[in-house]
């Protein structure tokens, strides 16, 4: 594949491939930044399920956090059509030589291909080619779509991934701000007055002086919820590699201190509730202050979607989906897929998880 063909006009990207995937190349975007990259970003803007984990920009991101390996893989065609597309990145949250015990990849959104035979078989081919690589140094990979499942689900299954159930809450933010008032649950309403008139405030943070006086509180929450939290250093590599525009910061705060905060990103209608991290000390419901701002800013921005990031598995109790449940939002199961390269490993793995994350909590 020469670079004069892909260089050519970027308004085919998204059609389907005139060719058979076994014609189409397998391309890294780490190895090809400078040619691959524009066609790269407009092949996931044309897809309907395109989003901001599938971005050049956000590859960068995860390709400057510590811990985290990103593997951005794109089937192209002798013509220089992008037809299918993955994002995957290797997260490891222990040092060696726990490194493989801890670390795992994780597709932050479903990989994309369109409802074609040929780009089916081209993805296909790009899981395969993420399996080989990934297999060997992590105990399994998930997938976590965004959106309802479609062609990809019939590429994953087939290629040993099982569907799993996985909830969401979704809220439609084009609504107008007072039928998503209407539609709080009326303790949260409540809550939201109370700190109305305790003066707290909810703000803009400055990108400047954000991941300052963010990290501190997620270091809190993830702390004492004995959940791994990502390094510090993704959440600089945000507010250095990505446009303006497309990561968020609010914090409520009580004065001058800041008592919970959160950072959203946006892309296209989207916008999706990322991290966010409460002081312990907090009283009242700042965090019902803080979702409720969100909200609003995302309906004068005209955005139409709020995704809330996640509300656990079915039948099993979750705090943070009692808490999402009460903003009105549609509960939808879009599921995650998972496949475990080394079981007995992991089944090791996950009761040294089980046990360190007791710990924690209990502290």
């Amino acid at each position: 594949m020469t670079t004069d063909n892909l260089s050519s006009e970027t308004s085919t990207v998204t059609r389907p491939a005139p060719t058979t995937a076994a014609e189409s190349e397998i391309v890294s975007l780490l190895d090809n930044w400078a040619v691959l990259q524009p066609r790269w970003d407009q092949f996931v803007e044309d897809h309907p399920k395109g989003s901001i984990f599938h971005t050049s920009q956000m590859v960068r991101v995860f390709q400057h956090t510590k811990g985290h390996r990103p593997q951005a893989l794109a089937s192209v065609t002798p013509a220089g059509d992008i037809t299918a597309l993955l994002v995957g990145v290797r997260v490891q949250t222990l040092p060696p030589p726990m490194g493989r015990l801890s670390s795992r990849a994780i597709m932050y959104a479903e990989p994309l291909c369109h409802e074609h035979p040929h780009s089916m078989k081209a993805l296909s081919q790009l899981v395969a080619r993420h399996d080989t690589r990934m297999g060997r140094s992590v105990l399994f990979a998930e997938v976590r779509p965004l959106l309802a499942p479609g062609s990809e689900r019939i590429v994953l299954e087939r290629a040993g991934y099982e569907y799993l159930e996985y909830l969401n809450y979704l809220n439609d933010v084009s609504l107008p701000i007072e039928v998503m008032w209407s539609n709080l649950h009326r303790n949260s309403r409540y809550a939201i007055r109370q700190c109305e008139k305790r003066g707290l405030e909810v703000r803009d943070v400055p990108a400047d002086i954000a991941v300052d006086q963010l990290y501190p509180l997620l270091k809190l929450s993830y702390g004492h919820s004995g959940v791994p939290l990502a390094d510090r250093s993704m959440f600089d590599a945000v507010v250095r590699e990505l446009p303006v525009g497309m990561a968020k910061f609010f914090a409520v705060y009580d004065g001058d201190t800041p008592v919970a905060m959160d950072v959203m990103l946006a892309y296209k209608d989207r916008v999706y509730l990322w991290y966010g991290g409460v002081a312990r000390s907090a009283e009242g419901s700042p965090c019902s202050l803080l979702r409720w701002f969100e909200l609003q800013w995302a309906h004068q921005q005209g955005y139409a979607i709020c995704d809330s990031g996640g509300a656990g598995w079915p039948n099993i109790p979750y705090g943070v989906r009692d808490f999402k449940r009460k903003f009105g939002g549609d509960l939808v199961q879009y599921g995650r897929y998972r496949k475990v390269y080394s079981p007995w490993t992991l089944a090791v793995a996950e009761k040294v998880y089980n046990i360190k994350r007791k710990m924690f909590a209990n502290k």
